[in-house]
């Protein structure tokens, strides 16, 4: 059975990304009408700021957008939601957060940034309402002025786990990019409402376009799937339909950045999968770190001849097809048969975190079975503060059972030692 494992909440994290992106122009359509509730004052003139043209508040500009595409909205914090005088339609009241603009580019409508932001810092928060509403407004307070706007169904998602829709409201313009700059950190959930954080994934400039990775909160479009991405990064998907239409690849590419929702519903609906978090139960001696594309263990303290790292219990495996998806800090991997599992004679173990430990043929750590599943994991000699890990892969018997290790793979060692084996089978 699928399922989603997790020694501690799966914790969103902020992936530190860099790209030389200049502007990502996302394709994302906002067609919906603004009628102007305003006062006496008009918003500023940033028009000079935006690099990609845009327009604030001219409903001329992106009047003729073709493109479609899903926007992650919703209303600030306090936002007040009502029936607007005259309609029947649901109204949401909103303020305009420091720093942003609602404008228009060649697409239709957008979100600019009207202040620097830095890496890591939070852009906004919101608290986005839960509501069966296909139709609504969103009066949004900006200074002195307030704009209407009607949105619908491009401007919300529906929920994953029910037959609601996230109404959102300014952030209901911003576009979507394969290779976004900001990041949606969910925060406190109820069936009426969803809060988050939107989170800068690189530095982002006054004037540029805020923009975010739908398929990191949706998991199926609803009637406003992107068939043709026009983003323009060179990580450009090719279309946006929801999280659930991506490949595997993709899946694991975006998933630190994903919503746990969506990671439940995919493991829910995938056969032979389970996804593993191990975020925040490494043992204390050890950590796990990424080297090149490759993961390695260390030691995180001094370690002495003869102590115990750790023990831990495998998981067995009976089906070839089975993978974990396998979850640390903002990083994932997919850990499959022919990789990282042992084989024994009628079934497979994966260890887990430790399932990334490097081979030597003069490993500094021995493995040793207590039961069919449990096992230890000593020094043989000491270990250095950073030290990489080392086991040898063709010793890892378990002499408790008498269950003999099945070679499956084959590499060519290039430990160094003098003991060195130089083609190992294991």
């Amino acid at each position: 059975m699928p399922s989603v494992l997790a020694c501690s909440g799966l914790a969103a994290s902020v992936a530190k990304v860099t790209s030389a992106q200049e502007s990502s122009h996302a394709q994302c359509a906002e067609t919906a009408s603004s009628d102007a509730e305003s006062s006496s004052s008009e918003p500023p003139d940033l028009v000079a700021l935006v690099r990609n043209k845009c327009a604030l508040f001219d409903d001329s500009a992106g009047a003729d957008c073709d493109a479609e595409g899903t926007k992650r909205c919703g209303s600030d914090v306090d936002s007040i939601a009502s029936t607007s005088p005259g309609s029947s339609l649901l109204c949401i009241d909103c303020e305009l957060p420091d720093g942003l603009a609602v404008a228009n580019n060649c697409y239709g409508r957008c979100l600019v940034a009207t202040l620097p932001f830095k890496e890591g810092q939070r852009v906004y928060s919101q608290c986005t309402t839960r509501g069966s509403a296909v139709e609504y407004l969103i009066r949004v307070k900006q200074g002195a002025s307030v704009m209407t706007y009607s949105m619908d169904t491009v401007n919300s998602v529906k929920d994953v786990n029910s037959d609601l829709r996230q109404l959102y409201t300014f952030d209901g313009f911003m576009n979507h990019s394969c290779e976004p700059n900001v990041l949606s950190i969910d925060g406190d959930d109820s069936p009426e409402n969803l809060s988050y954080d939107m989170v800068a994934m690189r530095d982002i400039d006054i004037g540029e376009e805020i923009l975010v990775d739908y398929a990191t909160f949706e998991y199926e479009c609803d009637g406003h799937q992107i068939e043709k991405c026009l983003c323009g990064s060179s990580k450009c998907r090719g279309n946006m339909r929801g999280f659930k239409h991506l490949t595997l690849d993709e899946k694991i590419e975006i998933m630190p950045h994903a919503d746990f929702a969506l990671l439940e519903k995919f493991v829910a609906e995938t056969r032979n999968l389970s996804f593993v978090d191990y975020t925040h139960c490494l043992p204390g001696s050890i950590d796990v770190v990424q080297h090149g594309d490759e993961w390695e263990m260390v030691a995180a303290k001094p370690i002495q001849a003869g102590e115990l790292l750790f023990r831990n219990t495998s998981t067995v495996v009976t089906d070839e097809e089975f993978k974990f998806v396998v979850r640390l800090r903002d990083q994932v991997r997919l850990a499959v048969a022919g990789e990282h599992f042992l084989h024994r004679e009628g079934y497979m173990e994966f260890l887990g975190f430790d399932s990334f430990m490097q081979h030597s043929c003069d490993p500094n750590v021995v493995q040793t079975y207590v039961s069919m599943t449990d096992y230890e994991i000593h020094a043989r000699r000491g270990i250095k503060l950073g030290e990489t890990i080392t086991c040898d892969y063709t010793t890892l018997h378990n002499l408790f059972t008498g269950a003999k290790l099945v070679p499956v793979m084959s590499f060519t060692c290039r430990c160094g030692s003098a003991c060195c084996l130089g083609e190992i089978h294991c």
